[in-house]
């Protein structure tokens, strides 16, 4: 049992329950928390949990990469190219993670990642992301595959970023940027690096499909996972009905038991035109995720796009792509002035720290922090993310760091 396991047997109305439901929220927030202190210790312990939580075929589409999973090895392997060298006696009891990205303030250069289909494999997910996001002050993307409105999570959180997929036809793009204006995003990321979708056969082997695909497979799949039906589906489908694909397109989109749901990703024939014509269109800050070269980095900036993430979409598309934290180093000098971020691989506070000392502005954490999410809602991404930041505190203390873009001074070593 989990927390939202002991939520959902919890008393809920009349008076004896109004009495009672402050107590059973301190105790539950209380059992959580001491939970969460013995057993995650480190993201990959979320990893493993997710694992026997989640039916086969939802595991395979979170941790699922392209091909034979060696781009996914080497987003790791980059990392373990390198380590830190300390500088002691420097006096580092005013360290600070804090940071400044894209004008806005936040606790630490740490964010978490767009996630397509958040809610539907964890109970209200993107609320839950968005609001552990605001309460820990670090950036937060909302992804356009997601099934939770982008109005009701700018509510949750007004510091939140919408993570685009858009279209080649100029009409609907100036509708969606409408839209998304009108909901209160100052901060557009548009996701540039899946022109045709992608086939991850790990997904296809564990019949992930979707839209949702009846199965005797699938219903076999989530029979032996009672916990997240009961905890999580049956939830979601009893507070939200059949959920749909609400931000894809500037009206609500199908549901994902729908026939068909169309294009989830970007458009083959999207180009560098359209970003010029979004800048105009535009007056909020613009990212492009999905940058690996320089000189598209730099055509970016000329654009006057006001930052970009370096990020192979996790390994997802396919496998023989180039490393975020390799390419990182060409586009940061290509572009010294540009916000440039860093996503996919990272998984310690040791992996940050390298790639702002590689010459990134922050990094965004994906998997992890979603599995934490599915495992425990809000508490649980609250205590995925005090993880991280314990970690970044402990480890400028022992490096002699004051501040985080100290790293770029003589602190890289490359392991033999």
């Amino acid at each position: 049992m989990d927390c939202q396991d002991m939520y959902e047997i919890a008393p809920r109305g009349g008076v004896l329950a109004r009495i009672a439901r402050p107590v059973r929220d301190r105790l539950i927030a209380a059992w959580q928390a001491r939970r969460n202190q013995l057993r995650y210790l480190n993201l990959d312990d979320y990893t493993r949990d997710a694992r026997r939580f989640l039916p086969r075929a939802l595991f395979a589409y979170v941790a699922g990469s392209a091909g034979d999973g060696r781009a996914l090895a080497a987003n790791r392997t980059a990392f373990d190219r390198w380590c830190l060298v300390p500088h002691v006696l420097r006096g580092v009891g005013g360290r600070s993670a804090r940071t400044t990205i894209l004008g806005q303030d936040f606790a630490m250069p740490v964010g978490i990642s767009a996630f397509g289909a958040a809610a539907v494999v964890g109970f209200d997910a993107d609320l839950a992301m968005a609001r552990a996001a605001r309460a820990a002050g670090v950036p937060y993307q909302l992804s356009a595959n997601s099934i939770t409105p982008m109005e009701e999570v700018i509510r949750a959180n007004p510091d939140a970023w919408f993570a685009a997929y858009l279209p080649s036809s100029l009409s609907v793009i100036e509708r969606m940027m409408a839209r998304t204006a009108r909901a209160g995003f100052t901060t557009l990321v548009i996701t540039v690096d899946v022109p045709v979708g992608a086939r991850r056969e790990d997904e296809t082997r564990a019949r992930y499909t979707m839209p949702l695909r009846p199965s005797l497979r699938l219903a076999f799949d989530m029979l032996t996972h009672p916990r997240w039906v009961a905890g999580r589906f049956a939830r979601t489908l009893l507070a939200r009905g059949i959920p749909h694909i609400e931000n894809i397109a500037p009206v609500r989109g199908p549901s994902i038991f729908a026939r068909s749901i169309g294009p989830v990703g970007g458009a083959a024939d999207f180009n560098w035109e359209h970003i010029r014509a979004i800048r105009r269109m535009w007056r909020g800050r613009l990212v492009l995720k999905g940058i690996l070269a320089p000189d598209d980095a730099i055509r970016a900036r000329d654009i006057g796009v006001d930052g970009i993430i370096v990020s192979n979409h996790g390994a997802r598309l396919f496998d023989s792509v180039i490393a975020p934290l390799e390419a990182l180093p060409a586009i940061r000098q290509a572009c010294p002035d540009m916000t440039i971020l860093l996503d996919s691989g990272v998984r310690r506070a040791g992996d940050v720290i390298k790639a702002i000392a590689l010459g990134a502005d922050g990094v965004m954490i994906g998997r992890p922090f979603f599995f934490a999410t599915i495992l425990g809602g809000q508490a649980g991404l609250a205590h995925a993310i005090r993880l991280v930041a314990g970690e970044l505190d402990r480890e400028m203390a022992f490096l002699g760091l004051l501040d985080l873009r100290e790293s770029r001074r003589n602190r890289l070593h490359p392991r033999p």
